[in-house]
């Protein structure tokens, strides 16, 4: 009547014993589907006539440039491929220099759009482009759903993809809340960054179970193009049980 999840043995010598963790068998094909990552729509990115559109939203220091880096150039995202960049983050010190600099250095065109009028113009520059992938402010949690001032621009853009870039040490008590504050945005996906920072792998089955989204990518490091792969569920088993 029950599958077996895991086990594990507890205490040592004569007071050892073997703990059996077991769930129904429905209830573990159903997480089993919670868990699956889904894969990237690649074979029909540019079904509507225009590049496949890519946005990362998060947190503020979550890593999303860092991010938008990592899936331009990486082979086993949208590497080899005409990508194009476009940031909605004006608003913090810095980051548009940060992504420019990326960008002159690989070769790659970058866009910089203030407001929601100036989406369509930023659009026709990067209409010859195969992949657009749109960087966007931190948010904090302490600003309620609806304030997101760049989400008129988000809206215009109507993006392919809502990736939520989350920090892998992020706080099981904090996914509630954001899932909350970017529903909005539309999430669809979920990538977990800086996996090197913290030894707790719980996260990667609490945020896509918390937030109700598959896992997209995991990142462990900062090297670009490096240290991305895509959440397959090999990794994310090798990763919860070392």
């Amino acid at each position: 009547d029950a599958m077996i999840v895991c086990t594990r043995s507890v205490g040592e010598g004569r007071m050892a014993v073997e703990e059996v963790v077991a769930a129904s068998a429905s209830d573990v094909e159903h997480l089993q589907r919670r868990l699956q990552p889904a894969p990237l729509p690649m074979g029909t990115m540019r079904a509507r006539g225009r590049p496949f559109t890519l946005a990362l939203v998060g947190p503020t220091g979550a890593g999303k440039t860092t991010t938008v880096a990592k899936l331009a150039a990486h082979p086993q995202a949208f590497g080899g491929m005409r990508v194009g960049l476009l940031t909605l983050d004006t608003y913090r010190v810095g980051a548009v220099e940060q992504l420019g600099t990326f960008a002159e250095i690989v070769g790659l065109p970058l866009e910089v759009v203030y407001s929601p009028r100036e989406v369509a113009e930023a659009r026709k520059r990067l209409a010859s482009c195969e992949v657009i992938l749109v960087d966007t402010p931190g948010r904090s949690l302490r600003l309620a759903p609806g304030e997101v001032e760049w989400g008129g621009a988000l809206a215009e853009l109507a993006p392919d993809e809502v990736h939520l870039v989350l920090p892998a040490a992020t706080a099981p008590a904090d996914l509630g809340d954001l899932q909350r504050r970017f529903r909005l945005t539309g999430v669809n996906r979920v990538t977990l960054t800086k996996l090197d920072e913290t030894r707790f792998a719980g996260n990667l089955v609490n945020v896509p179970l918390k937030i109700g989204k598959p896992l997209a990518f995991l990142s462990d490091g900062t090297s670009v193009p490096g240290s991305l792969v895509p959440a397959d569920a090999r990794r994310v088993a090798e990763a919860l049980l070392p």
